[in-house]
């Protein structure tokens, strides 16, 4: 039987064989819990900076199956694998996003759960379709998956690098698929030579030194992915709003003090009430579901609420003001004296005045302690292997760096303030 057919802007042509793994890898394409994430934007609120980023995570999920798949068949001749190990990572590389919520990381923020934790739960569930595709191989597949996505099994290192690492699949898709569909070609990288030269060291995921170039190319595109994309300014300040005013629906509907002319039903007015709800349930959720009770509590009486549910419909976004994270103190003196203003001009400066820190290590070198097993390893001629930053002046950089950024970020009618706040000094 001819192979499964996707064409994709990324990888072009990805195919599936409809062989044993092939047949399960289909079946939990068609479940309802895969197939949410086509209605969940892989990059959140981004899409209000650069309008192309409307990709899903389902096609990024496709992606990092097309990815893995690939590596697995570049390393079969010298480090083969058994059907069961290939198929619990190809499960594992589709299924590891499977427990994203509507605006993704935003909506982390404000329930406190890591997407993770609904992976996990979502993959082990037997209410799930994507559980019963998985038990019905075999009833410990579910568990097994769900290890080698959280790296807590005991498989071969290499496979669970693949899943999750420094050069895992998740990454070698969604630098270069983030880049595309933003238009910020800087996000480009050549997996073709990585992917030619990938070999095993120590038990773990390696690439050839002919392939140093390209790794290190990869790692500069994902240090300008985090510059220009993942921690711009105005998409983060989006998700702040959003963050704030699922935090002021709650506030409302938990005290009792007000009425609403709308709140959602269902699962997405459990989440915003503070309930627990089940796996199955929260697989329900996609970014529709936010989108229609922001555009309802836009029309709210209580303005707090409706200025920053109409702000993120209209993109009337409270305007970000960028300081530098080590000035911490600046940081505090801007945000308290936004916050004395808002008072004054009759602003409720809990969600007048918005904070948002960030950080992310560009690369995490092996020190001498903690976990190594994310480390990029790098083989010379004769066969010997070495961390990268051993071996790359660019890597060795990247290791000593973070990028970390503090964002202050206001209601339109407190800028002129600000402003002056910041050329006052």
């Amino acid at each position: 039987m001819k192979p499964k057919l996707f064409r994709d802007p990324v990888h072009d042509t990805i195919a599936i064989d409809q062989d044993d793994v092939g047949r399960v890898i289909l079946a939990l394409l068609d479940t309802r819990e895969v197939q949410r994430l086509r209605r969940i934007r892989q990059l959140g609120l981004s899409f209000l900076v650069y309008p192309g980023a409307e990709h899903s995570r389902f096609a990024h999920s496709l992606g990092v199956l097309h990815v893995a798949s690939t590596v697995l068949d570049r390393l079969a001749a010298r480090f083969p694998v058994s059907d069961e190990d290939r198929l619990t990572t190809l499960c594992a590389c589709l299924l590891h996003d499977v427990g994203h919520g509507p605006f993704s990381h935003a909506l982390e923020a404000f329930t406190g759960v890591r997407h993770e934790v609904w992976s996990h739960g979502i993959i082990t569930s037997p209410d799930t379709e994507v559980n019963a595709v998985l038990r019905a191989v075999d009833p410990s597949l579910p568990e097994r998956v769900a290890a080698r996505v959280e790296r807590t099994e005991a498989a071969p290192s290499f496979l669970t690098d693949i899943v999750s690492s420094q050069l895992d699949a998740d990454r070698l898709d969604y630098i270069l698929r983030d880049g595309h569909a933003t238009g910020v070609r800087i996000g480009a990288f050549d997996l073709e030579r990585i992917l030619a030269l990938l070999d095993v060291a120590d038990g773990h995921l390696a690439v050839h030194v002919g392939a140093q170039e390209a790794v290190e190319g990869y790692l500069l595109a994902r240090f300008h992915m985090y510059k220009q994309v993942y921690l711009h300014k105005t998409s983060r300040t989006a998700e702040r709003m959003l963050e704030a005013a699922l935090r002021r629906a709650q506030e409302l509907a938990l005290g009792g003090a007000y009425g609403f002319g709308y709140w959602p039903g269902g699962a997405v007015g459990r989440l915003v009430r503070g309930e627990t709800l089940a796996p199955a349930a929260f697989a329900d959720l996609d970014d529709m579901d936010l989108w229609v009770a922001l555009k309802r509590w836009a029309d709210e009486a209580d303005p707090s609420l409706a200025a920053l549910a109409g702000g993120l419909v209209g993109r009337k976004l409270w305007k970000p003001l960028v300081v530098p994270a080590q000035n911490e103190e600046r940081a505090g003196e801007l945000a308290e004296g936004a916050r004395a203003n808002a008072r004054v001009k009759g602003l409720d400066p809990r969600y007048a005045v918005l904070v948002d820190s960030c950080k992310d290590p560009l690369y995490k070198p092996y020190t001498g302690v903690g976990d190594k097993r994310t480390a990029i390893r790098i083989v010379d001629e004769q066969g010997r292997a070495a961390f990268i930053e051993d071996r790359s002046e660019v890597v060795k950089m990247l290791g000593q760096l973070t990028l970390r950024q503090r964002i202050v970020c206001v209601h339109p009618r407190l800028r002129g303030a600000v402003q002056r706040m910041v050329a006052g000094g």
